[in-house]
C-alpha cells in the first residue's frame, strides 16, 4: 500500500500498512541507529539522528539535501510529548519556521502494522506542502527496509513448510 495523504489547512495525515508487527514498526521511531536509516525524502543523504526517546526528552536530526545541484543542510529538533510503546509516540518540533505537533499511532493489523502520522501547525504554505512529501517519500524508504526483513524471514518459513516441518 502507497501512503495516503490529506491536507486540511496547517496540519496533514499521513497513513501506509506496514507488513511488519507493530513493536518492529515501532523500533523504528525508537531508535536513532534505525530512525537515520530511514528518515528524509529521497534527496537526503548523511541522516544524523540524537535522541533521548521518553517523554521529556529530546531529540535532533540533521541531513544533507541536494537540491538542484547543491547541498544544503536541514535540521530540526524536538521534545517528546507522550510516548506509549507500541501504539503512539507524540512530539513538538522545531522545524526552523515554527514548532509543530506531531502524533504517530500505530495500530494492530494482525502482521500488517497501520501507521497514521498527523501534523499540525505549520505557519505556511511552502512547509506544508514540502514536509508530507518528505514524509511520504521517508515511509517509501521504511517501507522497503522492513520488505527486505521480511523477505529472508518469509523465505525460510516456506522452505519449512514445503519440508513438512
Amino acid at each position: 500500500m502507497k501512503s495516503e495523504v490529506s491536507m486540511s489547512g496547517e496540519s496533514f495525515t499521513l497513513a501506509r500498512v506496514f507488513d511488519a508487527p507493530r513493536p518492529d514498526v515501532f523500533r523504528w521511531w525508537a531508535e536513532a541507529e534505525k530512525l537515520q536509516q530511514w528518515s528524509g525524502c529521497k534527496e537526503a543523504t548523511n541522516c544524523e539522528v540524537v535522541m533521548d526517546f521518553r517523554v521529556g526528552g529530546s531529540f535532533a536530526q540533521k541531513m544533507q539535501i541536494s537540491v538542484q545541484g547543491r547541498k544544503c543542510e536541514f535540521s530540526f529538533v524536538g521534545v517528546y510529548q507522550e510516548i506509549i510503546v507500541p501504539e503512539r509516540t507524540s512530539y513538538r518540533a522545531d522545524l526552523g519556521q515554527g514548532v509543530t505537533a506531531v502524533t504517530i499511532d500505530f495500530f494492530d493489523l494482525g502482521s500488517p502494522t497501520k501507521v497514521v502520522l498527523k501534523q499540525d501547525g505549520f505557519g505556511d504554505a511552502a512547509s506544508c506542502g514540502i514536509v508530507p512529501r518528505g514524509t511520504r517519500e521517508s515511509f517509501d524508504r521504511l517501507d522497503s527496509i522492513l520488505t527486505a526483513q521480511a523477505a529472508p524471514e518469509r523465505s525460510s518459513t516456506q522452505k519449512l513448510v514445503s519440508e513438512g516441518k
